[in-house]
Parts: structure tokens; C-alpha cells; sequence
């Protein structure tokens, strides 16, 4: 069966960070991304399994597809690290019944109504609820850029923006 080591939301998807630390951090062999554009541009899909570290198996797919492999067991005995680009993404993919139990937020990119939550980290209020509606799944929901960073609760976070 499928082991999910990590499900991250990074807008950067597979970056330095995740392939040098995350992957190492977490034990997994294969990287899954999970985003509806990169699917249908198969210039810049390319570029991403290109990026592959040596080892390490990656493979690209829609939300529901993905959603549907898990389900049908496609992935096999992976050790997967799952990478979404957005909140957006991973709520439409939990909400197709995507398993998770946690989900990592390492960066959601800036923009102008968005608050800081951390340094490095910033939210809107629009991903804030997907956010709650995630963790009303039963979903453990932090925010942790690196491994050495200390992880912040979505409790935390929220609570900071008050």
C-alpha cells in the first residue's frame, strides 16, 4: 500500500528545498504532483521530471486522477511525497476524498490580501476557510517551510492574524 510521507502545499511545487531536504527528512522514493495546469502543459511537466533527483521516481497528475489512483491503488508501495501548488488544489482533491492525514504548507506565494502568518509565510482569507474546512476532515493542517523550522499550528497561524 501507499505511504503519503508528506503532502505540501508549495506554489513553487518541486524547488531546492523539497527535493534536498523533504525528501531525505521523510524517507520517500517518489515524488507525486498534484496540479490540473502542469497536467496540460507538457513543456513545463517535462521540465519538473527532468528535475528529478536520482532515485526518485516522479509522476504528475490531474486532482482527480490522482484522487482515483489512490482510491485504485495505482501508486503501488510508494513512499510518496505529495506536492500541491495551491490550498485551492488540495481542498478540491480532499474534498474528492484524497487520503490524507496531514498536510504541510510550505509556501502559498504573495499577493495583496494576504496577511503575514510568519517571515516567510502568508494566507488570504479565501485559503483560510479551505484551510478550516480541510481540518473539519480530520486533517492535522501546519505551516513549516523547512525542516528546521518550527512547524505552526493553523490555529496558531489564524490566531496571529488577529
Amino acid at each position: 500500500m501507499t505511504e503519503i510521507k508528506l503532502a505540501r502545499i508549495d506554489f513553487r511545487l518541486m524547488h531546492g528545498q523539497v527535493v534536498t531536504n523533504w525528501i531525505k527528512q521523510v524517507s520517500a522514493d517518489s515524488i507525486l504532483i498534484v496540479d490540473d495546469e502542469l497536467v496540460a502543459d507538457k513543456f513545463l511537466a517535462q521540465v519538473f521530471l527532468m528535475a528529478a533527483p536520482p532515485g526518485i521516481k516522479v509522476a504528475i497528475r490531474s486532482i482527480e486522477k490522482a484522487t482515483q489512483g489512490f482510491k485504485n491503488n495505482v501508486f503501488k508501495d510508494k513512499k510518496m511525497l505529495v506536492l500541491f501548488k495551491s490550498v485551492e488544489n488540495a481542498y478540491k482533491a480532499v474534498m474528492l476524498g484524497f487520503p490524507l492525514t496531514s498536510l504541510q504548507i510550505g509556501g502559498l506565494g504573495s499577493g495583496t490580501n494576504k496577511k503575514m502568518i510568519s517571515n516567510e509565510l502568508s494566507i488570504d482569507e479565501k485559503e483560510a476557510k479551505m484551510l478550516l474546512e480541510i481540518v473539519e476532515k480530520g486533517i492535522d493542517v501546519n505551516f513549516q517551510v523547512t525542516p528546521k523550522d518550527q512547524k505552526i499550528t493553523l490555529n496558531s497561524a489564524l490566531a496571529s492574524l488577529d
